[in-house]
């Protein structure tokens, strides 16, 4: 399931986004993140994340961005396949072949689509897009909607954009307010 997040400019999507993500706590109440009606133990296992103000290193390589955050999400392959793997993943989001090069010497399209890359990794069951559109040409633009179409056939993804022309990538709309 799909559902898309729309408002204007500082109608609270993003807030409300990093809320479901842990990366604010509620003024009130709480949130809680449940699997098959169970809690989620570690939320960082179980959502992926990608926004546009998401922190990458410039001195790491989009193949050390993905080691690490496997290590942190506790993704665990044999070390024979774990290489391979990961380049398999980054060639889905066109950055295989600058694996190895600075984060620092990408363009704006290449940081996001390696922010999607991140996210995706490992195939989270709730995958949380903050406009990921952001910055993305039209071939970024048809992985976002490849990237939503295979999301929603395993998982959920929650995606907030202000574009008027993204509904139809949502199975349900929630329009926030201004």
């Amino acid at each position: 399931m799909v559902l898309m997040v729309r408002g204007a400019n500082g109608s609270g999507k993003s807030t409300f986004l990093r809320l479901i993500a842990g990366l604010l706590a509620p003024t009130e109440g709480y949130i809680t993140l449940c699997y098959q009606g169970h809690p989620v133990p570690d939320r960082h296992r179980w959502l992926g994340w990608c926004a546009t103000d998401g922190a990458l290193y410039r001195e790491l390589t989009a193949y050390e961005h993905l080691h690490w955050w496997a290590t942190v999400r506790g993704l665990q392959w044999e070390p024979a396949a774990r290489a391979d793997i990961l380049m398999t993943h980054l060639a889905r989001f066109e950055l295989a072949d600058r694996a190895h090069e600075r984060v620092r010497a990408y363009s704006t399209g290449m940081r996001q689509r390696l922010r999607l890359a991140l996210a995706t990794l490992g195939a989270p069951p709730l995958l949380l897009l903050d406009e990921p559109d952001a910055g993305l040409d039209a071939a970024g633009l048809r992985l976002i909607e490849q990237v939503i179409d295979e999301q929603r056939a395993r998982g959920i993804t929650l995606f907030a954009t202000n574009r008027q022309d993204a509904e139809c990538w949502g199975d349900l709309c929630l329009a926030m307010g201004a």
